[in-house]
């Protein structure tokens, strides 16, 4: 029987043992392939600017509001003039919609070609990574592990497989597709373990493992919300600290999820045979 406060405390353990920096680094490079990151915009600097410039910087009620009429209105008449030069040429409006489409189309299959090829195999690597940083020092390669693995492609289908399996439980309105997620939350930690594992056998270690475990995995989430709002209110560079404790508290997760697995006989050593540093 595992407890949010066990598994916790030996995440904060491997951390201590094995190093913070490293696994900061795992993290955050593991986030910037697989979320991106958000940049602010100049609009409301050259906002500032023009006021200043046009309006000789008069900060009295009338002066703004002369310059928000001024500014708007011209905003909004350019935008439906284009509007009507837009409708009044079909060829101009046909071919514009087809770029505006084609450059839809391109940029999904970017997206996803991105999302399969690269940034799920690098999420493998590093289970695989924080898997190992609970009794070794592991190395930065690991994060690229999958596609050293010998079993890439295997690991580019199941992890597919398992994003398209949530999407579809999904549309179900929310609550099947969060259910999903959970049941299906151990599958790259399988794969990070054994990638030549069948996409079946994998979807049924993860229902096996977290079967009656729903529920505590979902509190053991909730329990980093007051961490997350933290983060979120230090600029969110909180939240880029706070990862690799989760990560590590989620490796110690898979691991009892592992021996789950061989104490109930429904997978053994040879299927799922840890980690180890010589096999690093």
């Amino acid at each position: 029987m595992w407890t949010r406060a066990r598994i916790k405390q030996e995440a904060k353990n491997s951390l201590r043992r094995f190093g913070y920096w490293m696994p900061l680094l795992i993290t955050f490079l593991t986030g910037l392939v697989s979320g991106g990151m958000v940049t602010g915009n100049s609009s409301t600097s050259s906002i500032t600017t023009e006021y200043t410039s046009e309006y000789g910087g008069d900060l009295t009620p009338a002066g703004f509001a002369a310059f928000i009429d001024e500014f708007f209105g011209e905003f909004f008449y350019e935008i439906g003039a284009a509007f009507e030069n837009f409708f009044s040429n079909p060829l101009i409006a046909m071919t514009t919609i087809f770029v505006i489409v084609l450059g839809f189309v391109i940029g999904l299959v970017i997206a996803f070609g991105w999302s399969a090829f690269v940034a799920s195999p690098i999420i493998v690597g590093k289970n695989r990574y924080f898997m190992e940083h609970r009794a070794f020092d592991s190395k930065f390669e690991r994060l690229f592990w999958s596609f050293k693995s010998g079993r890439y492609m295997n690991v580019v289908k199941i992890m597919f497989w398992r994003e398209l399996k949530i999407f579809l439980w999904s549309l179900l309105f929310v609550i099947p597709g969060i259910i999903k997620s959970y049941e299906y939350s151990m599958v790259p930690y399988i794969l990070a373990e054994n990638p030549q594992i069948s996409s079946e056998r994998a979807f049924e270690l993860s229902k096996k493992m977290t079967h009656g475990e729903k529920w505590k995995i979902f509190v053991l989430d909730l329990s980093f919300i007051g961490w997350r709002i933290l983060g979120v209110l230090c600029c969110c560079v909180g939240e880029i600290f706070l990862q690799p404790y989760v990560e590590a508290t989620y490796a110690e997760l898979y691991q009892v999820m592992r021996e789950k697995a061989h104490g109930l006989s429904f997978s053994d050593y040879s299927e799922l045979p840890g980690f180890f540093p010589e096999r690093a």
